[in-house]
């Protein structure tokens, strides 16, 4: 992997945490919109029932009294709906409190600390590119005098210093392009 991808890598946002709470509360929202609908339907679908239980033959034959003895039952199962139904209600009510409450405590955090804290990184690293190319300076320097004390030791310095000039440049590059990084 090259130095910019390396670089771009360790430096990569999180998610925003504001977008998965949002998408969080919207699946919410949506299951508890089916179970109201799914409640309503129910709701529907017994009073259908009974209101065609009551409105069919009068005659009471056994099929009408076995409807009949089984409304009691359809009025508790749908009391239940309806408590489940305010039951998600207020959860929904609830949960939209919540996310009022963590958007405004959001909203208040300072952002400018993490990107403060990358300009203080980008810093270091350029910093640090610095001081290598210092090193490497004074590494040059030893070995040109150390070349000159030496008698016939010309080959080896021709060898190392092109090896110590492509160094610096690669340490110049590194440094240039975190400092181009401050800039996007």
């Amino acid at each position: 992997m090259s130095i910019e991808t390396d670089i771009k890598h360790d430096l990569a946002l999180p998610a925003d945490p504001l977008d998965l709470l949002q998408a969080q509360v919207k699946r919410q929202k949506l299951f508890l919109f089916l179970m109201m609908g799914l409640c309503v339907f129910a709701l529907i679908s017994a009073m259908a029932a009974i209101g065609l239980a009551l409105s069919g033959n009068q005659e009471n034959t056994p099929e009408k009294d076995a409807m009949l003895a089984r409304i009691p039952d359809i009025e508790n199962r749908l009391e239940g709906f309806s408590s489940e139904l305010a039951g998600l209600t207020k959860e929904l009510t609830g949960t939209n409190n919540n996310f009022e409450a963590l958007s405004g405590r959001l909203a208040e955090l300072d952002i400018t600390d993490q990107r403060n804290a990358i300009i203080r990184l980008q810093r270091i690293l350029i910093r640090q590119e610095q001081d290598y190319r210092n090193f490497l300076t004074n590494l040059e320097n030893s070995l040109y005098n150390f070349h000159m004390m030496v008698p016939h030791s010309q080959g080896w310095w021709d060898e190392y210093k092109p090896e110590l000039t492509q160094i610096v440049e690669l340490s110049k590059a590194r440094e240039n392009y975190v400092a181009n990084l401050r800039n996007n």
